[in-house]
């Protein structure tokens, strides 16, 4: 059943990980959290490992800091897609040591299939291969891990047809044009063919693997006169203003350093334009969940590095792969994407499961009751919340189609069910000042006013909010 939910997961995430709709993932935590619980229920035992201490931590963290969050709505989002990683790493580290190996044969085949799927329906933005992931350098992260996870499943079982996956999978990453995924494939390549040079088949097929894709990175930065490379420099334009969300970011963080300003609160607070992420992950922990967020972290990370490096020579690849993961996260938003997160969450598991102290924890009644308490809260709320959800994209939907009796339904009973959230009211203000052009009813505008001036209250640092409410008013 643990393998069956994680390949939901990973099909989920594969056709609907868009940027900007996390909220769709709030069904899959039902989902998760429901069958950790059956885990429990059935076998009557849990593998704890110290990833899972720390998760449970940043977890809380994220939660309570909805509490003082500057925009409680995004603030719980965030907490949501957090919420996913814990029962993903349950259910992972229960898996038998044959089963994670199956779940990395079938992510290798996920990233074949999101390459094939996105060029057959030309999902490409500026030239560049994103597939449905709608963001092209966190696209070339999932296919970077599957052609390690491809070239993990041929030295298993010696199947050809994993060359196919592999080459597939780095020609979607050519595609990408991701420039630092490559870079860092590249360095990963020949460091693993270093590492492994005493093994002949690994040798041999690393190195043509390596040299390969290394040659065709240079014929890449020499037809285009190396310019997409230099673009990687820290005085690159691309890196310049990165460097300004950093400033900025580290700045903010200094003021709010404790307890952070909550998930979301970076996109509210940023003084000139619209920046959902921070664009570096460690700095982005650290401003939604203050200092203890990051620590929490950054000890996760630290914890699976040592757990792999006790393993000695056969620990080495996956401390390698956390270790180039870990670098591009020092840049850009691959954990703003669940299926991303998940796949650092399930990397740094099988570390500490394969090679760490992980300890097998028999439950009796009470301890079975104790687990499976939290476990039924969280299938009830984030059922809640999806249902909540759901009737808040009904109605935006319903807009869409000037269908305002059926919009006006489903926004208000999303805003019954969901109290914390000003987007229920901004839809409700887009409704009636779309009915009040369409019929001219000056009635209308004036709701469309109170529902505008409902959601700037709601979150009163929003700029956006505050300017429309006087744009209405004049």
């Amino acid at each position: 059943m643990s393998y069956y939910t994680l390949l939901v997961y990973m099909i989920a995430g594969a056709l609907g990980a868009g940027y900007f709709h996390t909220r769709s993932f709030l069904a899959l935590d039902a989902l998760l959290f429901t069958a950790v619980l059956v885990y429990i229920l059935r076998t009557g035992r849990i593998k704890l490992l110290p990833v899972h201490f720390f998760l449970l931590i940043l977890t809380l963290l994220y939660w309570l800091s909805a509490i003082w969050a500057v925009d409680v709505e995004q603030a719980l989002l965030e907490a949501g897609k957090i919420s996913s990683l814990l029962p993903l790493s349950l259910l992972f580290a229960g898996l038998s040591r044959e089963l994670r190996d199956r779940i990395w044969s079938a992510w290798a085949w996920c990233g074949t299939a999101l390459t094939l799927w996105g060029l057959a329906f030309g999902l490409f933005r500026e030239g560049r291969l994103e597939s449905t992931l709608g963001y092209a350098n966190s696209f070339a992260v999932i296919l970077a891990a599957g052609v390690a996870a491809g070239w993990g499943a041929y030295k298993l079982s010696g199947h050809k047809r994993y060359w196919i996956v592999c080459v597939i999978q780095i020609g979607g990453l050519l595609w990408t044009g991701s420039r630092a995924v490559l870079v860092l494939a590249v360095i990963g390549a020949v460091i693993y063919v270093f590492l492994n040079r005493d093994a002949q088949k690994v040798s041999m097929l690393g190195t043509m693997a390596a040299s390969v894709l290394l040659a065709v990175v240079l014929a890449f930065a020499a037809r285009n006169g190396g310019a997409a490379f230099r673009e990687i420099a820290w005085d690159a334009p691309e890196f310049a203003l990165r460097r300004i969300y950093w400033s900025d970011a580290f700045h903010l963080w200094l003021k709010h350093w404790l307890l952070g300003v909550g998930g979301g609160g970076w996109a509210v607070l940023y003084p000139s334009v619209y920046v959902k992420y921070v664009h570096q992950q460690y700095l982005q922990v650290a401003l939604d969940t203050g200092v203890f967020g990051a620590l929490s972290f950054i000890g996760m990370i630290i914890f699976s590095i040592r757990a792999g490096l006790r393993r000695g020579k056969e620990g080495w690849g996956s401390v390698l792969a956390i270790i180039l993961f870990c670098a591009h996260l020092a840049f850009d938003i691959d954990l703003a994407y669940p299926l991303v997160f998940g796949l650092f969450i399930m990397l740094l598991t099988g570390a500490e499961a394969e090679g760490g102290p992980g300890q097998e924890i028999p439950l009796p009644r009470f301890r079975t009751a104790a687990l499976a308490l939290p476990a039924v809260i969280a299938i009830f709320f984030f059922s809640w919340l999806t249902v909540g959800y759901t009737s808040l994209a009904n109605g935006e939907s319903a807009i869409a189609r000037q269908d305002w009796e059926r919009a006006e339904r489903s926004l208000i009973a999303a805003a019954a069910q969901l109290p914390w959230s000003h987007e229920t009211h901004y839809e409700l203000a887009a409704l009636y000042s779309a009915i009040a052009r369409s019929q001219g009813d000056e009635s209308y505008m004036q709701k469309a006013l109170e529902e505008m001036r409902t959601a700037s209250d709601m979150i009163p640092e929003n700029r956006s909010y505050k300017e429309m409410v006087k744009q209405a008013e004049n």
